[in-house]
């Protein structure tokens, strides 16, 4: 092999190098700051509630696994709070729906817009029009997106919305 082809090729193989090197410098800032969770204890809970995630209502929620559920609600870290109502959508259980729709309510003055987004798609998935007194004030919440799923929460439940 000749002396030019090696540095072409060296030279290739050291851009392809530093770009691989600044590319994943960029895929790590861009996952720490897309709200990608890194720290061992999210992952931890989220690895607790992702396969209660999936049961989707096939059966009834364990005391231990409700229990769970409960904690994992009002949880200090807001995706875990989300994910623990997302799991809560779908019960099926009379006293357990009873349970989630009550966790929701709690989580409907979460101070974090997306925890109430997540709140009042529980009382949409249970069908709790008894509770419709407590969305309306979400019509006015300072986040358009919660104004939004107020309104789409409301339709859900058989009401009319207008602008």
């Amino acid at each position: 092999m000749s002396p030019v082809r090696k540095l072409v090729i060296l030279s290739l193989l050291g851009t392809a190098g530093v770009g691989a090197m600044i590319w994943l410098r960029l895929g790590w800032h861009q996952l720490r700051s897309s709200g990608q969770r890194l720290d061992p204890t999210y992952l931890a809970k989220r690895d607790l509630i992702a396969p209660l995630q999936r049961i989707r209502g096939q059966r009834p929620f364990t005391s231990q696994e409700m229990e769970l559920l409960k904690k994992f609600a009002r949880d200090p870290d807001k995706f875990i709070r989300c994910r623990a109502l997302s799991a809560l959508r779908d019960v099926r259980d009379p006293q357990q729906r009873q349970e989630a729709i009550k966790i929701a309510l709690e989580r409907l003055k979460d101070p974090e817009w997306v925890v109430r987004n997540y709140a009042m798609r529980v009382i949409a998935a249970q069908g709790a029009k008894e509770y419709v007194s407590q969305i309306l004030p979400l019509l006015n919440d300072p986040q358009p997106e919660v104004r939004e799923e107020a309104k789409k929460t409301l339709q859900k439940l058989g009401y009319q919305v207008s602008e």
